[in-house]
């Protein structure tokens, strides 16, 4: 399992590209969910590596609140369905998103909540 980004939404897309661009972070892909009504941006070092996935919600123009605005860690996993029964035998809390292909399409995604409430997702890759 690897530790590969963290979500967190933003009001404003562009304006926070560039403020992750000066610290040093590089777009490293971006992606439109017409199903899920939002644009997603990866922020990443120009090795590789870890990411910051900032999500704009279209038409969510105006500030979060703090616990509204934080979205979820994701890990790499090599066996999605594995990995989620497992957690969920472990007593993470189950929120409704078993395995399945974002929008239909893609790596297959699951998520689970930890004990504090924290969404965890776990892409198979």
């Amino acid at each position: 399992m690897e530790f590969v980004h963290v979500a967190t939404r933003t009001k404003d897309l562009e304006k926070a590209i560039g403020f992750y661009e000066k610290l040093g972070l590089a777009c490293s892909g971006r992606q439109e969910l017409t199903k899920n009504k939002a644009t997603l941006a990866f922020m990443t070092k120009p090795d590789g590596g870890f990411s910051i996935e900032l999500v704009y919600n279209w038409g969510k123009d105006d500030d979060y609140a703090g616990g509204e605005r934080f979205g979820h860690f994701a890990f790499d996993v090599e066996d999605v369905d594995g990995a989620y029964a497992g957690l969920l035998a472990a007593g993470a809390a189950d929120v409704g998103r078993p395995p399945k292909p974002l929008e239909g399409k893609g790596p297959r995604i699951a998520f689970v909540a930890d004990p504090d409430g924290n969404w965890i997702e776990l892409i198979e890759r």
